[in-house]
């Protein structure tokens, strides 16, 4: 569902329509607010987008504090690039970006029945 974009200056009494996305606005606003580890993680997306037009920004920044200590959530099927970077970096601590790419390729040639979970 598609809605009114929110823009312009922004409270944290302002409003979260119905279909509002996570914009660029809305980074921008968080990000002042929250600091640069800001990010439109899994609880905030799901935030956005169940809003229903009673919900606040005020209300987001509290879900966004709230779930700072929170396990993530799990990765959809379709997102297989993301989880296995996830699963690949919590096993690989101080691997760098290019390791991670060479482990995806490798595991990406295996046939799907032998790929394992990283």
């Amino acid at each position: 569902m598609s809605g009114k974009q929110l823009t312009g200056l922004l409270s944290e009494h302002t409003v979260i329509p119905p279909g509002q996305r996570s914009s660029q606005v809305l980074r921008a606003w968080f990000s002042d607010r929250l600091g640069p580890t800001f990010h439109f993680d899994s609880h905030m997306r799901d935030f956005i987008a169940a809003a229903d037009g009673s919900t606040t920004l005020a209300d987001a920044l509290d879900l966004w504090r709230s779930t700072r200590d929170a396990a993530p959530k799990d990765i959809d099927p379709q997102f297989e690039l993301n989880r296995f970077t996830r699963d690949w970096h919590s096993k690989n601590p101080g691997g760098t970006r290019a390791d991670m790419l060479t482990a995806w390729t490798r595991h990406r040639s295996l046939p799907t029945d032998r790929r394992d979970r990283i």
